[in-house]
């Protein structure tokens, strides 16, 4: 499961005079917007693509993440019109790929073991699964009456002693939504009560960081709560062929892929070492249509596959998909460093406990731009194209 839908379209009508100007997931959180870390959760969890339904102030959220984040690709699904949960799941489902696509809502943070949710989707198809998270004195949720995982009934607020809440994650069926013809609906009401009835509604309970900042008590705790997530962090940055792989003609086939000699042992000294390894790279080959951006995130899907057998991980990929000559000029392609920049606002990075490597001048000016140690590695190795000449990043 590799997509994500975020709920991000309410009006935010309780902390209205707290928040006035920006979208409820846009409310600032330890000096970022909320909706940062519900994004960073899902990235480090291995989503790839995330639709964001909105609505209400929608351009807050679009000028703040345009396109992408940390590596992940983001749409939107607008509504034109308040269409409910329901309406607005139903709508953004239609730019999704997948068989099983996650769910989540913009105002609530909840760290959840997605393996589970997706073993439990699995074992019931064409049923919902949701994230069920236990609660102690309070009156503020609704809670869930279970047969076993079996979700049998959606049971009123009222003030319980210990309980199971429903925590606002699902996986849902593609499928799902084929029955109704309705473009305007309450997701909890008109889909997810009906079909517990017809038992098709199953919970898996987890016990991670669950906070919902939708009052303003809550909202004033997620500033203690979530300061630790949001942290300055360092980062070891690579270019990709010629420094981590040998450099083969525009790479996109996993079975082409080689390793540099100890470099994914030394990638893995500084996951060790508590660094973030990112990786950006010039891919010139998707502009002059040799493959796509999906094949490029397979490839690293792989990479990252071999790279488990050694013990290392890439924490994320960015990848310049531009050349001037037929997309004409951009700020991503090095050594322009909008890669780099996007990486260092998204991960919450300080410059000066960076470092980067890379094989070309391009890669050191692209660092140098952005106030990171760059260091141009030594050893290179190129495959020589049937013309002789090195193959151009």
């Amino acid at each position: 499961m590799k997509e994500a839908i975020i709920l991000a379209g309410g009006f935010g009508t309780r902390l209205a005079h707290i928040v006035s100007d920006v979208p409820k997931p846009m409310a600032p959180v330890c000096g970022r917007p909320f909706l940062r870390f519900i994004l960073d959760d899902l990235q480090k969890k291995g989503i790839e693509r995330v639709v964001l339904a909105v609505g209400y102030k929608q351009d807050v959220i679009r000028g703040y993440l345009g396109s992408g984040y940390r590596g992940m690709e983001i749409l939107y699904s607008a509504e034109n019109e308040p269409l409910f949960t329901g309406g607005a799941i139903k709508q953004a489902m239609g730019l999704c790929r997948g068989k099983q696509v996650l769910v989540v809502n913009g105002d609530t943070y909840f760290d959840v073991e997605l393996s589970a949710l997706e073993r439990a989707a699995n074992d019931h198809p064409g049923s919902i699964v949701l994230a069920a998270k236990r609660m102690y004195d309070f009156d503020r949720y609704g809670t869930l009456r279970l047969n076993g995982d079996r979700v049998t009934e959606f049971c009123e607020k009222a003030p319980c002693r210990d309980g199971l809440i429903n925590g606002g994650v699902y996986v849902l069926p593609a499928e799902i939504f084929k029955e109704i013809g309705l473009s305007k609906f309450s997701f909890e009401t008109q889909v997810l009560e009906p079909l517990a009835q017809t038992g098709r509604v199953f919970a898996v309970e987890n016990g991670g960081y669950f906070i919902d900042i939708g009052v303003p008590e809550d909202y004033a705790a997620a500033q203690e709560t979530l300061k630790e997530l949001a942290k300055p962090n360092k980062a070891a940055f690579f270019d990709r062929d010629g420094t981590i792989n040998v450099d083969v003609h525009y790479l996109h086939r996993p079975e082409d892929l080689r390793f540099i000699d100890g470099m994914p042992q030394f990638i893995k000294k500084w996951n060790d070492w508590g660094y973030k390894v990112i990786v950006v790279t010039n891919q010139a080959g998707i502009a002059r249509g040799y493959y796509t951006e999906e094949d490029m995130r397979a490839l690293h899907r792989y990479m990252n596959e071999r790279l488990a057998e050694y013990g290392a991980h890439i924490d994320a990929f960015y990848f310049c998909p531009h050349h001037p000559d037929f997309t004409g000029p951009c700020h991503c392609r090095k050594p322009e460093p909008g890669m780099i920049e996007a990486a260092i606002r998204e991960f919450d990075l300080d410059p000066a406990q960076c470092i980067l490597f890379g094989d070309q001048p391009w890669d050191v000016e692209a660092g140098r731009r952005c106030g990171v140690w760059s260091i141009q590695i030594k050893y290179r190795q190129f495959e020589e194209q049937d013309d002789g000449a090195v193959n151009e990043k």
